[in-house]
């Protein structure tokens, strides 16, 4: 072998990097586990301090109080103190060896799905007081904020609908008077200056309606650009709300503020210091003395509304209470500095200055302009000498409110680097429309400031020096690499229609059950192990090679996604199983042309060498077809899909690698060391070296079982269907909190057993935990047609607990909601397109190497003759066996695999037939070339197909209840798949080909 030297390097070193790479998964696993070890003991003491109470209560140090009477108490302080802890080893040091800091090393350590592990869960609300407040015409008017005001405390303290309780408010206060004409409503066809209260009413509660599916489609693309893989989307239009789940997030503070960030850049003309000193002047003189507040009677100032939006006049108001009279004026917190906006304050003075401009003796004195809004710079700036501080802005807002360039007027963003000041910056391209409005601005503002801005944050204030007709801009912050790119994919991701609130943020525990997971992961390891033992027994040294190859193998894949920060889910170890199949496939195709060597009289190294050369083509060609596949799906698919395809380029790069590679390495090298490698044992030496069958004489047969299985299939679509899961179906979720901890199979069999439709089958039941094991979430499509019926399926679903209420004890249902469907039109199309392009390229490719169309229809037929026998499977079966077989975003992920499976068999035999045609020296007819190929692939597919056939059987009957169907589908894949290349795909291959291409021979 050549180049053996370079290529030993070459594998140590990635191994190294790999084992480097997971090392991280291993510390901060350690480091978890010792925090929830830690957060035990401390919950502990803490039930021994509370006890010596008369209430049994207790305050964390995050302000949430413990009542140690309720039976979920533990857990919730549990929780807390685990995050507590691990906040407080954020900043430390936790690595042995290089000493990273734990944010640093989780960051970096593979991440799970919310299959798997659960993750964390947000609830989002369109926040409709601050929908309608971005309406109005000036919000200090009175005639807009009496009544605005009104509504929105009787809102947060009695609830009811905002918008009529505004119309009320409004007519109650102001007579006759019209709610439009309060409202800026020039760029809005809808409505007229002479248009009623109960036209705008009906405007605002159509525009919100309308909004949920463009702050849905934002999210989900918002979602993207963080990179989190597997997000799960579900929407209450009803409630206005967003039910938010993603998996492998990290940093939850952070993701959750951008997931309500509006995304809108917005460009504000400024006010220079010197339009304003004296009003400065005047506020630093008022502010020397105490804050003179109005008498108790006027309502006009109300505290309530500045809780709406990002506060006004100015941004991150503290909310701690002014004190009689400041201890320092105003200057003495903002630093008056030509060139840098009004002035700057430290990160420590900015909550001071935000007190003071909010008091209401300075607004009330009216010594600010009226359309002014202070904000501050996104980031701290250089002041000089060494000084950073955070710089204070005016900024000059349009009648109406809204901004001169917007967000609308943005065709996309990229992160850019300023070569003048070395700076990372974000590079913005306006549309058309965009251009010409951002052309007019900077024309008008010569000299001037103009405040670049998103979520009342300056994040760039160029002076423009003239106008710019490009249609493109720099926004520099002094960013991060990492800070330009979360601001790019914002404004790439787009701006929502309307403003966002958290309306609730926890965790949730996994979609599969924690016991699924961990049975699925235990049974993966076990099935691992039964590998081992079969190549052994069948290849005995040569054995022993694949396995090594397959452990670096295996190791090389999960080091590349911990690098990558890919999130690992049930579709990512679906791929990772069809990977161990190729993997060991490649194995066993070289070492079946080794022997086939040897049994010509040819030595130990010129086997080798020889096996090696004719295995090589095959394995190309069912890696290169793997490989356009796997590509597609990762462009166009999303999702489950998405996971598969990453999880399956990876796979193919590093078992090509250690199939060809280190399998080489390894048995060239104890060669030359004298050592005999064996590639069969005294079992299986002799194994299918004399089956012959006549595969093509009996295709009638086959054809015959074919397409009375498809007509089955068929007429079960026709009249039974698939069962579809809740995440295509939608349906309704049910917050149950329980008087014991959760057991998510007890529970789930209980909801199984009472959800029974009228056709006698079960409904589709998904349950997870959420914050603590005593509040789960259940999600049924029971009596999904009928929409009035959810009192129904309450009242059965206590039905179900009443049957385990030994083991649940008391329930409350503490939440009732209807939810869309998680699987999108989207998601749908996507998987069309991508799977659909997937048959186009392995057609077109077949027939590139194969020169003949036939090839390529064989393929792609026997591709969709496994689909439509799986799909059939799934309808016929469906409710007779003692186990789910719902159609899941799984499911999916399991045909991909089927698909990618039987495609690799059949390239296989076909590159096999193409071979055994090409060199077959005694002229023999084809169909008897053919019938010889196929038996001597024979040992090479019964032993691939065996192993993998075992791994999922072992998962199968080891692994948790919740993916049996997952499973199922693949082990009738596998067979099928086998089935498919052997006695379908090739006799059409024979039947549609009148004759084969020959290559000639070297005379």
């Amino acid at each position: 072998m050549r180049n053996k030297g370079f290529f030993w390097f070459l594998t140590f070193l990635l191994t190294a990097v790999c084992v480097y790479q997971l090392s991280f998964t291993w510390v901060a696993i350690g480091v978890e586990n010792d925090a929830e070890r830690e957060a035990v003991v401390l919950v502990d003491e803490l039930k021994e301090k509370a006890a010596a109470t008369d209430s049994n209560k207790v305050a964390l140090a995050n302000g949430v109080v413990i009542d140690f009477n309720k039976p979920e108490a533990f857990e919730l302080a549990k929780a807390a103190m685990i995050n507590q802890i691990l906040s407080e080893k954020a900043e430390k040091a936790v690595y042995p060896v290089i000493g990273s800091k734990f944010k640093d090393v989780k960051a970096r350590s593979l991440a799970f799905g919310l299959d798997l592990v659960g993750g964390m869960s947000v609830t989002m609300e369109i926040d409709v007081p601050a929908f309608v407040k971005s309406y109005a015409r000036s919000e200090r008017d009175l005639k807009f904020k009496v009544p605005f005001d009104a509504a929105y405390t009787i809102h947060t303290t009695k609830g009811g609908d905002f918008i009529d309780l505004f119309v009320e408010q409004f007519e109650k206060k102001n007579g006759n008077e019209k709610i439009v004409r309060q409202l800026n409503i020039s760029e809005v066809k809808e409505l007229s200056y002479n248009s009623s209260n109960s036209d705008v009413a009906s405007y605002f509660h159509d525009k919100i309606a309308s909004s949920m599916d463009g702050v849905e489609q934002i999210m989900s693309k918002r979602i993207n650009q963080f990179g989190v893989a597997q997000p799960n989307i579900q929407k209450e239009s009803r409630k206005n709300r967003l039910y938010i789940e993603l998996p492998g997030v990290q940093d939850e503070a952070t993701v959750a503020a951008k997931l309500v960030a509006t995304a809108n850049l917005e460009f504000y003309e400024t006010y220079a210091l010197t339009e304003i000193q004296t009003g400065l002047s005047n506020a630093n003189v008022i502010s020397r003395s105490p804050e003179i507040k109005k008498a108790a009677a006027d309502t006009t100032k109300s505290e309530d509304s500045t809780k709406v939006v990002p506060a006004k006049p100015i941004q991150s108001l503290s909310m701690k209470s002014t004190t009689p009279g400041a201890k320092k004026s105003l200057f003495d917190y903002l630093k008056v500095e030509p060139g840098y906006g009004l002035g700057y304050a430290a990160a420590e003075d900015r909550d001071e200055v935000n007190e003071i401009l909010k008091r209401s003796d300075i607004i009330d004195a009216n010594i600010f302009p009226e359309n002014l809004q202070f904000m501050w710079s996104a980031n701290m700036e250089d002041i000089g000498d060494g000084k950073k501080g955070y710089v204070l802005y005016a900024v000059r807002i349009p009648e109406g409110g809204k901004a001169l360039v917007g967000g609308e007027d943005i065709k996309s963003s990229v992160r850019s680097f300023n070569q003048q000041t070395l700076q990372t910056t974000v590079s913005v391209t306006m549309s058309i429309d965009g251009t010409a409005k951002w052309a007019d601005m900077t024309k008008r503002n010569k000299g001037r400031s103009i405040a670049i801005t998103m979520d009342d944050v300056v994040y760039s204030a160029p002076v423009v020096n003239d106008e710019i007709n490009g249609g493109s801009t720099e926004i520099s912050g002094n960013f991060s690499i990492s800070e330009a790119d979360d601001l790019s994919g914002l404004l790439n991701g787009g701006s929502l229609p309307a403003p966002c609130v958290i309306k609730q943020q926890t965790k949730v525990g996994p979609t599969i059950g924690k016991e699924n997971s961990e049975a699925g992961l235990v049974s993966f390891a076990f099935a691992f192990l039964a590998v081992f033992i079969y190549m052994y027994f069948y290849y005995g040294k040569g054995g022993l090679v694949a396995n090594i190859a397959l452990a670096v193998n295996v190791v090389l894949i999960f080091g590349c996604l911990a690098s990558f920060g890919a999130v690992l889910t049930l579709a990512g170890i679906a791929g990772i199983v069809l990977t161990i199949g190729t993997a060991v496939d490649a194995n066993i195709l070289i070492f079946e042309r080794i022997k086939e060597e040897n049994a010509l009289g040819k030595t130990s190294e010129e086997a080798v060498n020889i096996g090696f050369v004719k295995a090589l083509p095959s394995i190309i060609d069912a890696n290169v077809t793997h490989l356009l596949v796997a590509m597609i799906l990762k462009i166009f698919g999303t999702g489950e899909i998405e996971s598969f395809a990453t999880t399956l380029i990876v796979g193919i790069f590093t078992s090509v690698f250690s199939a060809i590679i280190i399998s080489k390495l390894i048995i060239t090298s104890s060669l030359e060391k004298g050592r005999k490698v064996s590639f069969s044992t005294k079992y299986t030496h002799k194994m299918f070296s004399n089956f012959h069958f006549d595969w093509i004489g009996k295709r009638k047969y086959f054809y015959i079982f074919s397409i009375a299985v498809t007509i089955l299939g068929i007429a079960a679509f026709a009249t039974r269907g698939l069962k579809q899961s809740v995440e295509f179906t939608g349906g309704r979720t049910f917050g149950v909190k329980m008087e014991k901890p959760a057991d998510i199979e007890t529970v789930r069999t209980a909801m199984e057993s009472v959800f029974i439709e009228k056709n006698g089958e079960k409904s589709n039941v998904e349950i997870k935990t959420k914050s603590n094991a005593f509040n789960v979430e259940i999600t049924t499509n029971y009596l999904l047609a009928d929409a009035s019926a959810t009192a129904k399926v309450e009242e059965k679903m206590k039905e179900g607990f009443e049957k385990i209420k030994d083991k649940s004890g008391q329930i409350e249902v503490t939440d009732t909601r209807s939810i869309s469907a998680s699987v999108s039109e989207e998601m749908w199309s996507s998987a069309t397109l991508s799977i659909t392009l997937a048959l186009i390229a392995i057609f077109a490719y077949i027939f590139i190497r194969f020169g003949q169309w036939q090839y390529s229809l064989g393929a792609i037929l026997g591709l969709a003759h496994d689909v439509v026998f799986v799909l059939s499977i799934f309808s016929l079966l469906h409710g007779f066996l003692p186990f789910s077989l719902d159609v899941n975003q799984a499911f999916i992920a399991a045909i991909l695999t089927v698909i990618g499976y039987s495609m690799n068999d059949t390239v296989i035999v076909f590159d096999r037939i193409r071979e055994s045609l090409n060199f077959d020296k005694n002229q023999h007819e084809a169909k008897e070339v053919i019938n010889e190929a196929l038996n001597k692939t024979l040992s090479r597919t019964f032993n691939t197909s065996m192993i993998l056939f075992v791994v999922l059987l072992i998962m199968f009957i080891f692994g948790g209840p919740a993916i049996k169907g997952f499973l199922f589908a693949l082990l009738v894949g596998v067979v099928i798949g086998t089935y498919s290349s052997l006695c379908v795909a090739t006799p059409i291959l024979v039947d549609f080909t009148k004759s084969f291409k020959i290559k000639e021979k070297k005379k």
